[in-house]
């Protein structure tokens, strides 16, 4: 599973604590479900990871989950610059709605949030 992010971000793990854990690991760790050399571990069930840097992050379950799909590559891109909104025409009539113009990204950022709340707030896990 491959997600790609805007700058900085949280990833959020909900498990239950005494079956699964979250490592951190670079490709080869990621690609072999193998935990030498882990940058990270979270075992609390309810993890928040903070995504700071624009890049590829690797995370797998440690306790052999990882062999049967348990794994999650996040790309993280930087923020991108907001495009240049177009120069509306001045009209007389004050009553003109002015159209409101969001990045991508905020959109985008909108809709993950709800995704994951939705997740996080809807599972029944413990």
């Amino acid at each position: 599973m491959i997600f790609i992010l805007y700058s900085v971000f949280l990833a959020a793990f909900r498990y239950q604590k005494t079956q699964y854990n979250v490592f951190e690991v670079n490709k080869t760790g990621y690609d072999n479900c193998t935990t030498e050399g882990a940058l990270g571990n979270w075992s609390s069930g309810k993890d928040f990871i903070p995504l700071h840097e624009s890049k590829r992050y690797y995370f797998i379950c440690g306790n052999g989950q990882c062999f049967n799909g348990m794994k999650v590559s996040v790309l993280v891109h930087p923020l991108p610059l907001p495009a240049a909104s177009p120069v509306a025409e001045h009209t007389s009539n004050s009553s003109d709605a002015v159209p409101i113009i969001l990045p991508r990204g905020v959109v985008g950022l909108r809709v993950l949030v709800v995704a994951l709340a939705s997740i996080w707030f809807g599972s029944g896990w413990i």
